[in-house]
């Protein structure tokens, strides 16, 4: 069948290149081809929607994984009003929105920009956020497939802390963001986060970005730094990062979802016994070790 492949490899999916292989895989290259599959799909599989693979860690996964980096497009409906709507398809690289925000100069998305691979449709299913920007608030419209092949929009939908109602609804297909003009040079600020980002975080290593989610009053960063984690490494060469203990790194390069589990776990035992505070994973966590 069309853009169904078997026992295909994850790992170069992933930013962490982190995973083992998927039974089947599925790379949709439209809207109408998702729409006509995903129901039989469903019926023989446990899905699993996958952007850019920027916070997601795979072990063997017995289902389907359905990629959406072909569902890409960008339009931007209205450049004249106070608030400019662009619509994008949830495969689209964030980075490709860059350009019609400069040109017109729309706050909002200024602290998800250098998120390595990060799409729309993935940043929508996960609120991602950085620097005090969220995706949620900007969010206008989304447009999903349900389990069973009906197209569903959604006006406003609920977001909370790197959390959305989607995937457990259905696949994101596209999504409307509502931008405002700024009264100050965007560009400059884009750049500004970039350079404070290459500075904290490892973007020249394999990583999955943030490991766990910031427990309220905290920083997970620091909690882990104080219970002795920061540097530490499996002896398969993944650690958490030297430069900020938050990021999990494959030096090796071939680092597995067991090893994952392992300092996952660890991490979570060491901050519970320390400070009485349970950490919640950020990272996806799929398939079996």
């Amino acid at each position: 069948m069309k853009n169904l492949y078997r026992d295909f490899p994850l790992a170069p999916l992933t930013t962490a290149r982190v995973g083992q292989r998927a039974r089947r895989l599925f790379r949709p290259s439209s809207v109408g081809e998702l729409k006509e599959l995903l129901p039989k799909l469903a019926a023989e599989d446990e899905l699993f929607f996958l952007g850019g693979g920027s916070n997601t860690l795979f072990g063997n996964f017995k289902g389907c994984v359905v990629w959406t980096d072909r569902l890409r497009w960008v339009k931007v409906l209205n450049p004249e009003g106070d608030e400019v709507l662009i619509e994008a398809g949830a495969g689209t690289p964030l980075s490709e929105l860059l350009k019609p925000v400069l040109e017109l100069n729309l706050t909002g998305l200024e602290g998800l920009f250098g998120i390595p691979r990060i799409t729309v449709g993935g940043a929508a299913a996960m609120n991602a956020g950085a620097y005090g920007f969220e995706v949620g608030p900007l969010v206008r419209r989304v447009r999903y497939l349900t389990p069973e092949g009906d197209l569903v929009e959604e006006e406003s939908p609920p977001f909370g802390y790197r959390s959305s109602p989607f995937p457990r609804k259905g696949i994101i297909v596209s999504v409307l963001l509502g931008l405002k003009k700024a009264d100050f040079p965007v560009a400059e600020r884009v750049r500004e986060l970039n350079r404070r980002r290459k500075k904290s975080q490892p973007l020249h290593l394999p990583t999955a970005g943030s490991t766990f989610k910031n427990p309220k009053g905290f920083y997970a960063g620091r909690l882990l730094e104080e219970v002795g984690l920061k540097g530490f490494c499996t002896e398969g060469g993944l650690c958490f990062w030297k430069g900020h203990a938050n990021f999990l790194v494959n030096l090796s390069g071939s680092a597995t979802l067991s090893e994952v589990l392992y300092l996952l776990e660890l991490a979570k035992e060491r901050v519970l016994k320390s400070f009485g505070v349970l950490l919640e994973e950020e990272v996806r966590l799929v398939g079996d070790p």
